[in-house]
């Protein structure tokens, strides 16, 4: 047992694995680049790099980004175990290899647990809560149980597949568009309530531009004893629709995901600037506000210098044609250090090699 466990210790941790997975990352990143031009950079980034395996259809073809990190990781760790001594000279050697573990270490903490959202904030106002721009959810709210905040009730469009109860109230999706439109009906349908009675969705092809987005919408059917609903919801729209439920009132909609933020931010004022004699802008800048526990905060957001706060990072994105609103790309990455620290260590092994190199190559 001991002698077939040393076999496989030694083969993860040999040279040949080594260059098969250098040869498959090379070959990943050259299918993902290609892939780009059909799907775009986020979706080919979500088919090869943040995935096990790379498929077709539901048949995998090729080894993921995960796949091939993990195996790098097992690989340089184990060729240290098994063929690497820990003196001197081999520590730039260890200094490297330890940087590119860190290294591909934070890329999958980023890839697992880092988030990209959205906010956008109109001057005067305030907002504490960012947006997924490709993720949604469907959101009942009560208003009225509770005097001082809406009481907020979120499923996703999984749990809607399978079916969710509410108040007694059976909830299941019937037919879901992953990119879709409404458009009016020409004759009314008794069928639906509310919103379908006058407006129908229409199915779109997914989008994979950089420009577009895909904006789903779905039918859901409510069962109460034995009376049958039925609902349409669109994520483009800024209807809530009404349910009562026992004489109570309660909105829903399906909207982009939300997360609500221990803190806010007020826009104070935004502020553009175009190159001389063009609509060219040469730079925008948002004048906020942090409101948080300690209190206020005033901050300028401008490109390149972004505000960052308990984790979050507020880039300058863009703004509305009107320059009343501000948009901010949000990022939420824990591992954002790691890459300065694996490059840092990286060198200094680079460093240390070569004057070891340099000593062993004097006369």
């Amino acid at each position: 047992m001991a002698k077939y466990l040393k076999q496989w210790v030694r083969a993860f941790g040999g040279i040949y694995l080594t260059v098969f997975l250098l040869a498959s990352l090379f070959l990943l990143v050259l299918f993902a680049t290609f892939a780009q031009v059909d799907f775009g950079i986020y979706e080919a980034n979500q088919r090869y790099f943040s995935s096990w395996f790379v498929w077709m259809d539901s048949i995998p073809i090729f080894l993921g980004g995960y796949s091939i990190g993990l195996l790098l990781v097992v690989n340089l760790i184990l060729s240290h175990a098994t063929k690497f001594k820990f003196k001197f000279n081999y520590l730039g050697i260890f200094l490297i290899h330890f940087g590119l573990i860190l290294l591909i270490f934070g890329s999958g903490v980023t890839s697992f647990f880092g988030q990209e959202m959205q906010i956008d904030i109109k001057e005067k106002s305030t907002k504490s809560y960012v947006i997924f721009p490709t993720l949604f959810e469907f959101v009942i709210i009560d208003q009225f149980s509770n005097t001082t905040k809406d009481l907020l009730y979120v499923y996703s469009i999984d749990q809607l597949k399978k079916g969710v109860s509410f108040k007694g109230i059976e909830i299941k999706l019937t037919r879901y568009y992953e990119n879709a439109i409404i458009n009016q009906r020409g004759i009314e349908s008794l069928k639906y309530s509310q919103l379908g009675q006058f407006y129908k969705l229409i199915s779109l092809p997914k989008t994979y531009k950089m420009d577009e987005r895909n904006v789903p919408g779905f039918e859901l059917s409510l069962t109460n004893n034995s009376r049958l609903d039925y609902f349409i919801f669109w994520g483009g729209s800024s209807i809530y629709q009404e349910l009562n439920i026992d004489g109570q009132k309660y909105l829903f909609k399906l909207r982009p995901k939300r997360k609500y933020l221990p803190f806010s931010l007020y826009l104070k004022d935004f502020v553009k600037t175009d190159y001389q004699g063009t609509d060219t802008p040469q730079q925008f800048i948002s004048y906020i506000n942090l409101n948080t526990y300690e209190g206020e905060i005033p901050y300028k957001i401008e490109m390149n210098h972004p505000l960052r706060y308990n984790g979050y990072t507020f880039f300058q994105s863009s703004f509305t044609e009107d320059e009343t609103t501000s948009v901010f790309q949000v990022v939420k990455n824990p591992s954002w250090q790691i890459p300065y620290l694996s490059s840092l260590l990286i060198v200094i092994g680079l460093f240390i090699q070569m004057i070891i190199s340099m000593k062993r190559t004097k006369p």
